[in-house]
């Protein structure tokens, strides 16, 4: 348990490492996507209202002086640090002003979605590679946000504004999204941790009874099956296999008195006597097949079941049987089965060890619990060696599979001095 637990925590806290980076990744892509939108706008804004109004016939002809009022209004702009640098061009790709000096004048030629905003207000914006031969002097910059703005100029004649921006808006952005929403979502799935990992010690506790459980079941199956082989080759042993080795010696003997000079009357009483064990061990054997292969319980299967066991294990000793099955007791195959071991157990000890002149056999259910029991009026347990719970081998198997199960196994004294074996176990064992 301790290992599965161990794996349950260390999973999981590896799944909050990678929602943890995945939330990371989706702030800067959400701060990215704000950050753009936000320099589209500020770039039209610039473009339309401050930099294309102030560029005239005069400005683009580059006369001297021209540009000295432009010149101002892009300088306080890029003072904060906010736009870094300005570029604006006509159709031909030259660029009409620039606050690096070095280019202006100079023809480049633009991209198709940079040529396709000339006689429009619409922008694009960017993450900028600065890889072009334009952008020269700004690839020492580092990142830049790049916008691209279509406006019109003091005469009417399209321009395209090129701004470069700074991404410290993005990154600001980015933190106030993690500083935001991480905690959050780190603290919600912690939170769920704490809920759930009691709830994990508690299965895998319940896991680890249910194995155990089923260990002992299967301990517990493991003997029986090995003292119901014992006691078959007993009764093999003492039985029919020494019932046959004396109808063995007994034929020599019949043949012999079957000669014309034998003794016809000696003949007759060992053939009874010969015929008599072999219908006893017909019986014997029928049993014991029985015990290897039980009978159909289901249904009204038990109730039959229960009789001709009760039946076919008294015929020996003549003792009186009453039976007394709850009419039309149906019981599931595993309840079914534990109950006939039950009546089994206590009728086989009735019938070696009681004593006893009659027998009473009781099935029924009471709710959602099946009572056995087998009584006797024989001599009491006291009386009888090793018939208790805890030392009689079937019967402490027993106890333990009907504790399992979540019943009791009792054997008691009866007032009227014979025995009682009472068990009671519930109908469904699943639970």
């Amino acid at each position: 348990m301790r290992a599965a637990l161990v794996r349950f925590t260390m999973l999981s806290v590896v799944a909050l490492v990678l929602l943890t980076v995945a939330t990371l990744v989706l702030a800067e892509r959400i701060a990215r996507a704000k950050a753009l939108d936000d320099a589209r706008i500020q770039g039209m804004g610039i473009a339309n209202r401050l930099a294309a109004p102030l560029v005239d016939a005069r400005v683009r002809a580059g006369e001297p002086g021209a540009t000295d009022q432009l010149d101002t209004v892009m300088a306080n702009r890029m003072r904060d640090g906010s736009v870094r640098h300005v570029k604006i061009w006509d159709q031909d790709g030259r660029l009409i002003w620039t606050d690096q000096t070095e280019l202006a004048g100079r023809t480049f030629e633009l991209d198709d979605d940079v040529t396709a905003l000339f006689g429009t207000r619409d922008a694009t914006a960017e993450l900028s590679d600065l890889e072009r031969e334009e952008n020269v002097a700004e690839q020492g910059e580092g990142e830049l946000l790049e916008v691209y703005a279509g406006a019109f100029d003091a005469d009417g004649v399209p321009v395209v504004f090129e701004a470069y921006l700074s991404t410290e808006r993005m990154e600001e952005n980015a933190r106030t999204i993690v500083l935001s929403f991480v905690p959050l979502i780190v603290g919600s799935l912690v939170l769920l941790l704490l809920v759930v990992l009691p709830l994990a010690v508690s299965l895998s506790r319940r896991v680890q009874r249910a194995q155990a459980e089923r260990a002992d079941l299967m301990r517990h199956a493991v003997l029986a099956s090995e003292i119901e082989r014992r006691r078959i080759a007993e009764d093999l042993h003492h039985g029919v296999v020494q019932d046959l080795a004396g109808l063995v010696y007994t034929l020599p003997t019949l043949g012999r008195h079957l000669e014309p000079d034998g003794d016809r009357a000696i003949a007759r009483s060992l053939l009874d006597r010969a015929t008599e064990l072999v219908q006893r061990n017909v019986v014997a054997l029928r049993s014991l097949m029985t015990d290897i292969y039980p009978p159909d319980l289901e249904g009204d299967g038990l109730a039959r079941a229960v009789e001709q066991l009760a039946h076919t294990e008294a015929a020996a000793t003549r003792l009186r049987v009453e039976i007394d099955v709850d009419p039309g007791l149906t019981l599931p195959p595993d309840t079914a089965q534990l109950a006939y071991r039950i009546v089994r157990e206590g009728v086989r000890n009735v019938v070696k060890h009681a004593g006893a002149t009659s027998m009473r056999i009781a099935l029924t259910t009471d709710g959602a619990q099946v009572q056995v029991r087998v009584v006797d009026d024989g001599v009491g347990p006291g009386d009888r060696p090793g018939l208790s719970p805890e030392g009689h081998l079937g019967l402490r198997l027993l106890t333990d599979t009907l504790r399992d199960v979540g019943g009791r196994l009792e054997v008691r004294r009866t007032d009227g001095g014979g025995t009682e074996l009472f068990a009671r176990f519930p109908v469904s064992m699943a639970g």
